[in-house]
């Protein structure tokens, strides 16, 4: 197909260990924009090589970290950002379910928790839930389908802006996802739903209950969640607009996860960013 049809845009949905190539060969063929599943892939050697091809194409690449779109999110995100609640100190990050999995849908929550600290991060801390304490270094989940193949993970993520992240990811525990902000001056709590916002009297006060920032969480019907996805890809490569999930911020993602997995096997181990690399 890539050396029959000059394809514009391309959407690539292959199991999680099966990215690499298909964006590479789309890359190269000359597809100027390729939006696909996350995570960015499963190890640092795939990912490097799919910068490079994507950086020497021009290839625009966004990952469908889906949440870097909803509006909520965005929301919250521009609001943290105007200094409504005085900055950002600390995230907390909360999944729970049998899907919690930290490539298969951690990454989603990683990612978000990245997109909203906007910033590179530092070091990793981990400890995986009972039962995976001798998972090893190497993700071994091959597709995500397995709850018993990905483990769910304590991470303490330190940004280089010096905010500090938490993510608190189990399974028997009620399904859910959400995002809890707090700064000096106020708090969001943020999920896939709804939005609550709490601001402080003084920094470091009390909180009191205010209206939120205004933004819808998804539809109801999820293919509609992924519009806004498609549109900001048609308008990178129709007219370099914005990227809300850039190809660096996979990387940032799939670092913090693989650091997760170094950690946990060197005994809860501080782990520095950017990984060595071979």
């Amino acid at each position: 197909m890539l050396s029959k049809e000059k394809l514009a845009v391309v959407s690539i949905a292959t199991t999680d260990h099966l990215h690499a190539d298909p964006v590479c060969d789309a890359a190269e063929a000359g597809v100027r924009g390729i939006f696909f599943e996350k995570p960015l892939c499963t190890t640092i050697q795939d990912a490097d090589r799919m910068l490079e091809v994507v950086a020497r194409t021009g290839a625009k690449l966004a990952i469908d970290h889906t949440r870097c779109y909803i509006p909520n999110y965005r929301a919250v995100k521009k609001a943290v950002w105007d200094g409504e609640i005085g900055g950002l100190t600390r995230i907390v990050g909360h999944m729970g379910g049998t899907r919690s999995m930290l490539f298969r849908n951690g990454t989603h929550l990683i990612a978000v928790v990245c997109y909203l600290a906007d910033s590179d991060p530092l070091w990793v801390i981990a400890a995986h839930e009972r039962g995976f304490e001798n998972y090893g270094p190497n993700y071994k989940g091959l597709g995500g389908k397995d709850p018993m193949q990905d483990p769910g993970s304590t991470i303490i993520i330190e940004y280089a802006n010096g905010v500090r992240a938490i993510i608190n990811s189990a399974k028997q525990t009620p399904a859910l996802l959400e995002v809890d902000l707090q700064g000096p001056g106020g708090r969001y709590c943020v999920n896939d739903s709804s939005t609550k916002a709490w601001k402080t009297d003084k920094p470091e006060g009390e909180l009191t209950e205010v209206l939120p920032p205004e933004g819808r969480g998804y539809l109801e019907q999820f293919g509609k969640t992924l519009i806004l996805a498609v549109e900001e890809v048609a308008q990178m490569v129709l007219h370099d607009g914005p990227n809300s999930s850039p190809p660096q911020a996979a990387l940032n993602t799939l670092e913090i996860m693989q650091a997760a997995l170094i950690s946990q096997n060197e005994n809860s181990a501080k782990v520095m960013l950017p990984l060595p690399r071979l």
